[in-house]
Order: structure tokens, then C-alpha cells, then sequence
């Protein structure tokens, strides 16, 4: 990652004649190899959805990745086990509360199948649904808090900004599930590969594989990109880009 990836983006005074329009692909390997200049370029440049291809690279991983879950018998069990556990407590406490009866409860329970066809269609559907509500989700909530900063931008370069960077989370989520698989447990490239649920608990050990090196290069590389497409210094838009991911992982974690 080059020096000038960090630079105040206030002080770039390169002209939109200097800069040639970048191909698809020389957008995407620039994510990976300079994500400063990438986005510097694309910002100076006439408007390109350079977003489209990720997204759709992102839903064939998660398919993939889906795939290759549902392949591994003592994988899945480990996740439906804990997932009956919630269920069956929410059940109970619905029960007592008079919002449910005990015959509604087993047969909610009793689809909790991972071999039935409404498991494959939430886990496929997923995957084919998830990259574009994380896209726009983050995007209009970037939009929001740099039009509350006055910041200049076009809308298509923040979605040019998190879909290029969807291709880090794509390889990561790739990845985990690899090691998921090795383990027999969901995983991530995180602390939580050393530290056990077990020794940390379920809530805290949920926050740690939030926290996973695909995770936390995908929000530099996404705030790299805001800098440089919305002109507000570095350290801001690091600054807003972090504490959404970190109020997103706490809440996820420790709330829900």
C-alpha cells in the first residue's frame, strides 16, 4: 500500500485530464495493490458502475461458500444445534407469556431441518441477496453521514468504493468457511481461532471473529476510498467508517 494512499485528499490538485479511465479488471487488482490510487483515479474520471462485477463475484463465493456449508454434516450441526438452543429458549419464554402455543412451538422447531428445501432456499437465498443489501445498506449510510460532513461526492462512487472492496470479504469469506470446515465450528481469520468459545463465551467470541483481518482490511480500503471520492481528510473518514463497523459488531454481538 503506497504513502499516497494516506495523504489529504484536500490537497490532490490533479486535474481530471491527467488521470486515463480504468478498466474493470485494473480497478479490481487496484483494490488489491493500491487502493489510493485506484479510487483517486476513479474519482477524476467520467462515472463507471465499477461496483457491478464484484458483487456479482461476491454472490458466486457466497454460493460456493454456501455450498460447500451445507456439504459438511458436523458443521451444520454445530450451527443448528446452537440455533434450536435460542429458539427453543425464545419459545419458552413465549409460551409462558401466552404470545404462542406449545403445538406452534415444535412445529417451528421441527422445521429447523438442514437438509429440508426452506434451509437450502434461506442459505442460497442468502447468498444471493446478501451482497447487494450489504452494498447498499453501508453505501446509503456513508451517504448519509458524508452529506452531514458537507462533503462533494457522487453516489456512484460510494457504491464504487464499497463494491470494489467487497472482493477482500469475498476471498475472506471463502476462507472462513474453509476453516470452518477444518474446525467443525463457523471460524474466522481472528482471535478467535486462538481463543475458544468456551473460554471467552459465545457473546465475546462472536465480537472476536468480527473482527477478522478480511473484515478490518475491507473498512481501510473502504475508507481509503471515501477519502479520496468524497475529498475529506483521512483520519475523518477512517474515524466514521470504524466506529459504524464497531457499533455494527457490538451490537450484532452483545445485543442480538
Amino acid at each position: 500500500m503506497s504513502e499516497d494512499n494516506f495523504t489529504d485528499p484536500e490537497q490532490n490538485t490533479v486535474s481530471p485530464e491527467q488521470f486515463e479511465v480504468l478498466s474493470k479488471a485494473d480497478a479490481m487488482a487496484g483494490v488489491f495493490t493500491a487502493p489510493g490510487e485506484t479510487y483517486e483515479t476513479i474519482s477524476n474520471t467520467p462515472k463507471q458502475n465499477y461496483w457491478i462485477i464484484p458483487v456479482v463475484m461476491a454472490i458466486v463465493a457466497g454460493i460456493i461458500g454456501t455450498f460447500l456449508f451445507m456439504q459438511d454434516a458436523q458443521l451444520v450441526g454445530s450451527v443448528m444445534d446452537k440455533q434450536k438452543q435460542k429458539m427453543q429458549e425464545q419459545f419458552d419464554k413465549n409460551i409462558k407469556e401466552g404470545k404462542m402455543t406449545q403445538e406452534d412451538a415444535d412445529k417451528a422447531m421441527e422445521s429447523m431441518n438442514p437438509k429440508g428445501t426452506f434451509f437450502k432456499i434461506i442459505g442460497f437465498g442468502g447468498s444471493l441477496i446478501g451482497p447487494f443489501l450489504i452494498l447498499f445498506i453501508l453505501s446509503i449510510v456513508y451517504l448519509i453521514v458524508l452529506k452531514i460532513m458537507k462533503a462533494e461526492f457522487e453516489f456512484a462512487n460510494i457504491l464504487n468504493v464499497v463494491g470494489l472492496a467487497m472482493l477482500i470479504t469475498s476471498v475472506g469469506g471463502l476462507l472462513g468457511i474453509v476453516i470452518s470446515v477444518l474446525k467443525g465450528e463457523m471460524s474466522s481469520v481472528s482471535l478467535g481461532l486462538i481463543l475458544s468459545e468456551g473460554a471467552v463465551g459465545e457473546k465475546v467470541h462472536s465480537f472476536l471473529n468480527k473482527l477478522d483481518v478480511f473484515s478490518i482490511w475491507f473498512y481501510v480500503v473502504v475508507a481509503i476510498g471515501l477519502s479520496k471520492v468524497a475529498r475529506i481528510d483521512m483520519v475523518k473518514s477512517a474515524s466514521v467508517v470504524f466506529a459504524i463497523f464497531l457499533i455494527y459488531a457490538v451490537v450484532t454481538s452483545f445485543i442480538f
